[in-house]
């Protein structure tokens, strides 16, 4: 018994000792290969593409969020002019849909701000303007595509414009779409873009938008220019001048006013002929800003009754044309202030 006891002790000994030496060994070798293992790379689970591909050099997402807007001006406003927004027309004054989505893209990214017809009122009433990089989106002649075409870009970025209507031509009859003739809105069209808040209309005279002969030698000129009048054979005299100015210069502004319930104070010129009897007359006829044709800036100071424009609804004026007008008008603020 003692030696069956004693064997049983060895045994047990040696055991232990073999299991203890094979889990040294395994503990070694797990060590060894740990030191060879390399840290697996980062994996981007999702399903964008990664960021740091597609970011800016330099520029982190909270610099995005927290960048400066440009600062072009403050205090003065760059009015622009559209007329007709198509490419089913070689007229001159036209400008394609996609050119014209592109220059709304313009202002939009380069932090250029459309305002109202009534906050840019407000600025030449009182030299003051609150918005930074103000411009003013006119169009002149009130053309449907203005609803078709150009509204619903504006809409789109929330820009709101100013639609020079001839008066005249805006009815709901079949005539309004006449053969030769460019399709003017509609009242109904008029009264939906108003109530959005986007758009105003005013006056582009109610029906002298039209040549006329302007001599003997039937010479064309505009409508808002003093007119031979052949059955007499002679240029009117200056009261009658007037008085045709007057007539028609008050029936667009009554007539427009009294369908989109609103005083109507602002006139765009035909052709942007204007002399000092158009000016009086407008002003005769209740009218308190005159846009021209003229391209300038508008500024503190800046004459309501010349108001100035600059024309870029042509095929020919791209986001470059836009940067070089914007450029000169932040140049000329910049002068100021030095």
């Amino acid at each position: 018994m003692p030696k069956r006891r004693l064997f049983l002790i060895v045994f047990v000994t040696f055991l232990l000792l073999i299991v203890a030496g094979g889990l040294l060994g395994e503990s070694d070798l797990v060590k060894k290969n740990v030191q060879k293992l390399q840290p697996f790379p980062q994996v981007d689970t999702s399903n964008y593409i990664s960021g740091a591909q597609n970011a800016e050099p330099n520029v982190t997402a909270i610099q995005k969020a927290t960048a400066v807007p440009k600062k072009w001006y403050n205090n003065q406003v760059v009015v622009l002019t559209y007329h007709h927004v198509t490419d089913q027309t070689d007229q001159r004054y036209v400008i394609s849909p996609d050119l014209f989505a592109r220059h709304m893209a313009f202002l939009h990214e380069n932090d250029l701000h459309p305002i109202s017809l009534a906050e840019f009122v407000q600025f030449v009433q009182t030299g003051t303007l609150p918005t930074e990089n103000a411009v003013l989106i006119t169009f002149d002649d009130g053309y449907e595509s203005y609803y078709t075409e150009a509204f619903p870009i504006m809409r789109e970025y929330g820009f709101p414009s100013v639609n020079f209507a001839i008066a005249g031509r805006i009815r709901d009859v079949a005539e309004r779409k006449r053969v030769n003739m460019t399709t003017p809105l509609s009242r109904q069209q008029v009264n939906e873009m108003i109530a959005s808040g986007l758009a105003d209309v005013a006056s582009h005279t109610y029906s002298l938008h039209e040549e006329e002969e302007s001599n003997e030698w039937g010479d064309l000129g505009p409508g808002t220019a003093p007119v031979y009048l052949k059955d007499l054979n002679r240029l009117e005299v200056e009261k009658e001048y007037r008085n045709r100015l007057y007539v028609d210069f008050v029936m667009s502004r009554v007539g427009l006013g009294s369908w989109i319930g609103y005083d109507v104070k602002a006139l765009s010129l035909p052709f942007g002929f204007t002399n000092d009897i158009v000016l009086e007359t407008a002003r005769q006829a209740g009218y308190e800003y005159v846009f021209t044709s003229t391209p300038g800036i508008v500024k503190r100071g800046t004459n309501p009754f010349a108001i100035p424009r600059n024309g870029v609804g042509l095929r020919d004026v791209d986001e470059v044309s836009l940067h070089q007008l914007f450029t000169k008008a932040k140049n000329e603020f910049e002068g100021e202030q030095s």
